[in-house]
């Protein structure tokens, strides 16, 4: 706009001296301000136009399975140096979860310090956490049956690790007064209000030790919960469950039933875990036709298991947008098939298991030549593979994926 006053100012000036067009044009300090209003008028129109045309507003959640360091990760991640570094066990990965707005995994181990330990109670070096972070996932889940595994120590060092490093987190606390004060979890971004809840079914027989607060499944004190969150003025409550039987491919009664008690209390979506295989996700449509996505199992994101099918895990993601009215809905929701690849080599030492090279590959990505190198197929020659169609290939992870998750979920190269 200011170039147009500009050319209409010095074609009035050069009709005096027959001068060429191209003279130099003196704008007064009027013309500025007038030709700055003009353009902010069309910005302002420009982008009424722009909301009116498109009259929505989104945000792209993305949900991970477990992040587990079994003692074989451990070996693997430690340098020469004494030093650990993940950080190439996500790199296939870092895009796709950095695409997303805010990306959120279940942090399943506790950063208790040295000595570091995997099955049956986890602890892990804290570059876990930090590569973990770094790969894209910002909100991390610790409400699960690991999360006492190193006691107190555990919960209060693993929380101050992710509070040093800023990285949002909810599912166990301090003290009932840290629960109080950010339970529910409250994420602001985009425009949006969503608020996340986190629960878990045990913790493996380990008590909590006050003052620390793990929350666990229980209905009188989620529906307290789930009411503190209406009155937070939300546009999605997402209830994160701990939850089912492991290496179960079928939800249970216990979580279809749990899974109904908690959309009739007014959560909007249910993501769960724990099985650390796949299991089926749906989506509800209300009496008010407002769609509610519900995930069993997102399986593992990362693991030393050695199954066929603990290999296969993936991410969810979906869109919540709201329209010009106000209303939110979901779109576009979608499963992201994973697999968590390692090789298998001579042991070093009588605590080696020869593991190496741990990675996570989009099933997308994944070939029939790094399948066949898989460690598990050693596994499989002295175990019953658990994979649909059997043998770990690509071929039998898809026929898996197809088998458990509904065509809708899914990507058109899966149909």
């Amino acid at each position: 706009m200011l170039m147009g006053l500009c050319a209409s100012s010095c074609s009035k000036a050069n009709a005096h001296d027959g001068t060429q067009a191209d003279s130099v044009c003196i704008v007064d300090s009027d013309s500025v301000r007038i030709a700055d209003s003009v353009r902010m008028a069309d910005s302002i129109r420009i982008a009424d136009s722009i909301r009116v045309a498109d009259s929505t507003y989104h945000i792209t959640l993305l949900f991970a399975g477990d992040l587990m360091q079994h003692s074989q990760q451990i070996q693997m991640g430690r340098k020469a140096d004494g030093t650990y570094d993940y950080s190439l066990c996500f790199k296939y990965m870092k895009e796709e979860i950095e695409r997303a707005d805010v990306a959120i995994a279940n942090f399943e181990t506790t950063l208790g310090g040295a000595p570091y330990t995997g099955y049956p109670q986890f602890c892990s070096p804290d570059q876990f956490l930090i590569d973990s972070h770094d790969a894209g996932f910002d909100i991390m889940l610790t409400a699960n049956n690991h999360v006492c595994d190193r006691y107190s120590k555990g919960i209060e060092r693993t929380i101050a690790m992710m509070d040093s490093l800023k990285v949002p987190h909810l599912g166990s606390y301090v003290n009932e007064q840290e629960r109080e004060k950010n339970y529910p979890f409250l994420l602001e971004k985009n425009g949006f209000r969503i608020v996340l809840l986190n629960y878990t079914y045990g913790t493996n027989g380990i008590p909590t030790r006050k003052p620390n607060v793990v929350n666990y499944i229980d209905k009188k004190q989620m529906a307290i919960d789930i009411a503190k969150a209406k009155g937070m003025n939300p546009d999605a409550i997402i209830a994160c469950m701990h939850w089912g039987v492991e290496y179960t491919l079928q939800p249970v009664p216990a979580q279809r039933q749990l899974a109904d008690w908690l959309f009739s209390q007014g959560v909007t979506h249910i993501i769960g875990g724990h099985p650390h295989v796949v299991e089926p996700m749906e989506v509800r449509t209300d009496a008010a036709g407002d769609k509610h996505v519900l995930v069993y199992s997102l399986g593992n994101f990362i693991s030393g298991m050695q199954d066929g099918f603990n290999m296969l895990g993936g991410m969810l993601a979906f869109d919540i947008v709201r329209s010009a009215d106000g209303t939110c809905s979901i779109e576009s929701p979608q499963f992201l098939p994973v697999v968590t690849h390692y090789t298998k080599e001579t042991a070093v030492s009588g605590d080696d298991t020869g593991h190496r090279n741990y990675k996570i590959y989009p099933l997308e990505m994944y070939t029939e030549e790094l399948a066949a190198q898989h460690g598990v197929q050693i596994w499989d020659q002295t175990h019953t593979p658990t994979l649909v169609g059997g043998a770990f290939t690509v071929e039998n992870l898809k026929r898996t994926v197809k088998t458990y998750i509904p065509a809708e979920f899914l990507a058109d190269w899966l149909q």
